[in-house]
């Protein structure tokens, strides 16, 4: 019994911890230049301690959880040309970036 209580405690113990180090949220959509979602966008912002990393929905939606801090968000995909949107990020802060257009690479002429 004790040792059940004991990893009870634990338990709330790590889940609190992990929510204090979460800072809030970001989301977004990706476009093409035709104004239509782009799935499958890698999503990815990079800090001291981790990479955080998603991919766009079938309807270019994303979002992440991040710490608080200033952040890169770097957005690619095969076929376009990267983009970078540079965000600040506070406690329990959710914040909508605008809608990011991915810009197809033009097609070399041989």
């Amino acid at each position: 019994m004790k040792k059940l209580i004991v990893l009870m405690v634990l338990s709330l113990f790590v889940c609190g911890v992990a929510k204090t180090t979460i800072a809030g949220d970001i989301y977004g959509y990706v476009h093409d230049t035709n104004g239509k979602g782009l799935p499958g966008v890698q999503i990815s912002s990079k800090d001291d301690y981790k990479v955080c990393s998603e991919k766009t929905s079938g309807s270019g939606s994303y979002y992440l959880s991040l710490s608080v801090g200033s952040y890169t968000i770097k957005y690619e995909k095969e076929g376009y040309q990267t983009q970078n949107s540079d965000i600040n990020l506070l406690k329990n802060e959710r914040k909508s970036i605008e809608i990011v257009v991915m810009v197809a690479n033009p097609i070399p002429i041989n």
